[in-house]
């Protein structure tokens, strides 16, 4: 598995770090198998995963052999990848921003549109936080959208997450709860396949 560590300066050590725990909770590996198979103490890994403090290199290496990833450092052009979207919209759910997670969404949209085939695979390659979610199922059919535009092969995650679902779901695009408005039929087939009702349009803004 390959995992891309973003390489922007000042953001890199933070993206790595994310990437690891992601990598470890999917793997569904306890910190404290990940701390005596690397030899990093369990609260030093602790520490490490929720930025307590800063791993070296090494350190980054041990741990990553362990959970069975490799980092490829990408220019990412501030660039949003799936993974980083599912773990955003998430957290602004959770916290009732509705709006916001609707905007990240498109954001991604946006940046992969605006990527060439290869940039589109590399943003869509780490696997995101299985949160079970339908954003994870919306986040899918836009990665399987527009990595078909492009003619580009699908990450694993996705391939595997290739839909089938009669429940269909509208994501709230506003904090205030609005009834829904968008026919399933006019969704794009990765988005129609999982139940997704987004249109079309919708992703069309760059």
């Amino acid at each position: 598995m390959r995992l891309v560590g973003a390489a922007a300066r000042g953001r890199a050590g933070m993206a790595i770090v994310t990437s690891l725990r992601r990598a470890r909770r999917n793997a569904g590996v306890s910190l404290r198998a990940v701390a005596a198979a690397s030899g990093v103490g369990a609260p030093s890994l602790s520490n490490i995963e929720n930025g307590r403090r800063d791993p070296s290199t090494s350190t980054v290496d041990r741990i990553a052999n362990v959970i069975g990833v490799r980092f490829i450092p990408i220019v990412d052009n501030r660039r949003l990848s799936a993974a980083d979207a599912v773990d955003l919209i998430e957290e602004s759910t959770a916290n009732g921003r509705f709006a916001d997670a609707y905007r990240l969404f498109l954001q991604l949209a946006d940046d992969l549109a605006a990527s060439n085939a290869v940039e589109r695979i590399l943003l869509a390659a780490e696997e995101p936080r299985r949160t079970g979610s339908r954003w994870l199922d919306a986040i899918a059919a836009l990665v399987e959208q527009r990595l078909g535009e492009a003619h580009a092969p699908l990450p694993t995650w996705v391939a595997a997450n290739i839909g089938a679902s009669d429940d269909v779901w509208e994501p709230r695009r506003t904090d205030r709860a609005l009834p829904s408005f968008t026919d399933i039929a006019d969704a794009p087939e990765p988005f129609r396949r999982r139940g997704i009702a987004i249109d079309a349009g919708e992703l069309g803004s760059v």
